[in-house]
């Protein structure tokens, strides 16, 4: 039986969280007045859906009032990025041709964000059509909760041992390990490669830690 390949798409996928931070981080202060530092930044808005985003920034900061307009004006902004600046992992399309095994995204995002994200890299449907990308409107906990990884391991109809996540993010790891299922640490994206990240990514249990796709494929070829 083939594995399954669970791939997240922000950080792994696409080299997009920096965008999506971005965005954010910009409203907040043009719009609340509100200038998170770097650790506020790394705690509240990365690796997680805009959802969460939503419920950590309200909890830490009670008087912020984020209302439709604020979030229809962040995912304009997310759209615009997405169709301006984003851009692949060098080597992610190797990775995913490789029909050994079977392939599917998990992400933070909504379904529509989703589209929008897989309009930029036509390529990608022939592999992982949208109906085989599970989104955090898709589920009521979103990571680092383990539903979306449980989803998608059910609606492929795989085991869980059957199952390998690729992630970039402390909440992805940890989705993964709640829901039993073997993890692997991308961090070649901007920001996350580095030694400091690489050993949270470490203490975070993750089976591996890549830095390449081709350092990837490696290590997926011997699950495979």
């Amino acid at each position: 039986m083939k594995k399954l390949i669970i791939w997240d798409f922000d950080g792994v996928i696409a080299d997009s969280e920096k965008l999506w931070v971005k965005v954010w981080r910009d409203l907040l202060q043009q719009r609340k007045n509100l200038v998170l530092t770097d650790k506020q930044t790394a705690d509240l808005l990365v690796g997680v859906s805009d959802k969460t985003k939503t419920l950590r920034l309200q909890k830490e900061f009670p008087d912020l009032v984020l209302d439709d307009a604020f979030i229809d004006e962040v995912q304009r902004g997310q759209i615009y990025a997405g169709m301006h600046f984003l851009e692949e992992i060098p080597g992610v399309r190797d990775v995913i041709a490789d029909t050994v095994f079977e392939h599917c995204i998990a992400t933070g995002a909504t379904k529509p964000q989703q589209a929008m994200k897989m309009l930029k890299f036509p390529w990608l449907e022939q592999y992982i059509p949208l109906e085989k990308c599970y989104t955090s409107d898709m589920v009521e906990h979103g990571k680092p909760a383990p539903d979306l990884f449980l989803l998608a391991a059910k609606s492929n109809r795989k085991s869980l041992s059957d199952c390998v996540v690729i992630g970039d993010s402390l909440n992805d790891f940890a989705a993964a390990k709640t829901a039993g299922i073997r993890c692997i640490a991308f961090i070649g994206a901007e920001g996350n490669n580095n030694e400091v990240y690489r050993q949270k990514c470490l203490n975070a249990d993750v089976s591996d830690v890549c830095t390449t796709m081709p350092e990837l494929h490696a290590v997926l070829k011997r699950f495979s």
